[in-house]
């Protein structure tokens, strides 16, 4: 699997953190992540429904490093790999049918996850829900498949994107912000190990996941484009010939969204000359916690 370069640092940065949790002091407020799930996209390649056809269903991966900070807060650096993929030839529609439009995307996701739980971990609570905001950064690059041929989308411009005259939009990028909410549950297991189900739509700062946004573009001038004849396959497969310019292609008012759910295992070290303390002011911020402080430290 190719990772994009700015995702191995960042693998290389959170592996640095793993001596921390020899530390006793710090171990109990660490934990680690590895899990998986399916997620699928909604776009200008949807019906309007909630709920996709099963064949543009598909599995993730990943993993996280969480920090607690409070009794109830913690935040996650997490990355996650996956596919998004959608066909208009699954459609109930008849107009987007007969567009015949498909995509499929590779998503490499980093992002930065913050939760709130129901109730503090010193609760010792078997399940413990909880809400998450998460912002992130993903690359993706839509594709597609001609005559058992697969192709990038992007350096097509199959909405006119290399066509010099025209107002016409310039090249997306292949990488994006996003934006998370969800819920979750935590299993409590035992002191050290846990499950966390967790459920979340991402609005996307793109509306190019699928490759499909704004017009047909004039079909002579993609045809004079550096990918001209490929492009021009790509952008119409209408059976009634190309479209005049101008015609709606996608909505642009509206960005792609991917939704996941996912089931990670949890895992927090703790070093056998700390775990008679574990209940003692959990969290990375109890140090600053004065006495009947902001933080709610009543003891004397």
């Amino acid at each position: 699997m190719h990772i994009a370069p700015p995702i191995r640092k960042i693998f290389f940065v959170l592996l640095a953190l793993i001596p921390v949790v020899t530390n006793p002091v710090s171990a109990q407020n660490i934990s680690y992540a590895l899990g998986g799930g399916f997620m699928f996209y909604n776009g200008d390649l949807s019906d309007a429904s909630y709920v996709p056809p099963t064949e543009t269903v598909d599995p993730y991966f990943g993993g996280d490093i969480s920090f607690l900070l409070l009794d109830r807060f913690d935040l996650s650096l997490r990355y996650m790999h996956g596919s998004v993929e959608a066909a208009d030839s699954l459609s109930s529609e008849k107009d987007n049918k007969a567009r015949n439009l498909s995509f499929k995307s590779k998503i490499d996701e980093v992002s930065a996850v913050f939760r709130i739980r129901m109730f503090s971990v010193l609760d010792k609570r078997t399940v413990n829900p909880f809400f998450f905001m998460g912002l992130g950064y993903f690359w993706f690059n839509p594709t597609a498949e001609i005559n058992g041929e697969r192709y990038n989308l992007q350096p097509l411009g199959t909405e006119g994107q290399f066509i010099t005259e025209g107002n016409y939009e310039k090249p997306y990028k292949r990488h994006s912000l996003s934006l998370a909410t969800g819920f979750g549950v935590f299993f409590r297991l035992d002191k050290q190990w846990g499950l966390r189900l967790e459920a979340a739509p991402q609005l996307t700062f793109t509306d190019y996941l699928d490759d499909v946004s704004t017009i047909y573009p004039d079909s002579t001038a993609l045809a004079n484009t550096p990918n001209g004849a490929i492009a021009v396959l790509f952008s119409s497969k209408r059976p009634k010939g190309f479209p005049d310019m101008g015609r709606s292609r996608g909505n642009p008012d509206r960005g792609d969204v991917m939704v996941s759910f996912g089931l990670s295992v949890v895992f927090t070290p703790i070093p056998k000359r700390c775990r008679g303390r574990l209940d003692l002011r959990p969290g990375y911020f109890n140090k600053i916690r004065g006495k009947k402080g902001w933080w709610g430290n009543t003891s004397k």
